[in-house]
């Protein structure tokens, strides 16, 4: 099948009103990306991580009336900056272009759900292979503090282990937990949207509900098993983190790990400060992002 492929330009604070008349036009595969040069940060539990200008590709039939659809954007926000046509493999590819295809440590991949891939053997353990369609930078691998907190837990021996990824936005660090042996994992946000991308992402990798919880923050007291984890991962914004500090410290065992991430370097000592029962490495960085990883003391 071919489509045309729209660009529509709006502002951070018009994109659900500009997605819901691409919607209603049939629109499908809609994806953001910045308008500019502005850089996205990782974002806060329950925030919206989207660029103040926000540039909107979506894929609609070559028979969609663009006058009409043109017309029902400008109230919402919306303007039209390009239309071409895309024979079906050109959007297959375009939307490939999108995807990571990455290794973490000895045995963990991350690669596209559609490709045809095998990890190569090696080692005493079996690769774990972790298939996700691409998305926002905070969601797909591509973000630097997604990398450094992916290759934080595959440095971790999680078999038989509780994990906690707390604001996990499309689940991918649950998700990998979970297939690098964790028992039980447990994945939590505010946003109702990264709930629903986190469990899709879940059983496309064929992990189930015993396997895997997703939680509301308000669901974490209804845990049969305690509310101590084994290893806590946070990968949100420092004041989030600053916030949340007795609440995730709380919520590792003692003993546990605790990986922090979605810090920029000069940030480091405030965080260290706000975990004064958490015994920190030296961090993990990639560019000026930082992964903090700590122990939890008695």
């Amino acid at each position: 099948m071919s489509w045309l492929q729209l660009s529509i330009a709006a502002g951070r604070d018009r994109v659900d009103a500009v997605s819901a008349v691409l919607e209603g036009h049939g629109a499908s595969a809609v994806s953001l990306s910045a308008a500019g040069e502005e850089e996205l940060l990782e974002p806060a539990p329950g925030a919206q991580p989207l660029w103040q200008q926000v540039k909107l590709d979506a894929l609609v039939e070559p028979g969609t009336d663009l006058t009409a659809l043109r017309t029902a954007l400008e109230p919402a926000g919306g303007r039209l900056l390009d239309v071409r046509f895309l024979a079906q493999d050109d959007w297959q590819n375009a939307w490939r272009a999108h995807a990571v295809h990455a290794r973490f440590g000895e045995r963990l991949w991350l690669v596209p759900r559609d490709e045809a891939f095998e990890a190569p053997a090696g080692g005493d353990e079996a690769p774990a292979v972790l298939r996700l369609d691409p998305g926002l930078a905070f969601g797909s691998g591509s973000h630097p503090t997604t990398r450094l907190c992916l290759a934080g837990l595959a440095a971790l021996p999680l078999d038989g282990l509780r994990v906690l990824d707390y604001g996990c936005g499309s689940g991918v660090l649950a998700v990998a937990a979970s297939l690098l042996g964790a028992r039980h994992v447990v994945a939590v946000d505010h946003d109702a949207q990264a709930l629903f991308a986190t469990r899709d992402n879940a059983a496309y990798n064929d992990i189930d509900d015993a396997e895997l919880s997703v939680l509301a923050p308000d669901e974490l007291e209804t845990l049969p098993a305690g509310g101590e984890f084994d290893v806590v991962v946070a990968n949100i914004l420092a004041n989030p983190l600053l916030e949340l500090a007795p609440r995730l410290t709380g919520l590792t065992a003692v003993g546990g790990r605790l990986l922090l991430s979605g810090l920029l370097a000069s940030q480091h000592d405030m965080i260290v400060r706000a975990y004064p029962q958490v015994a920190f490495a030296e961090p993990a960085q990639e560019a000026e992002w930082i992964r903090l990883d700590g122990r939890r003391r008695a």
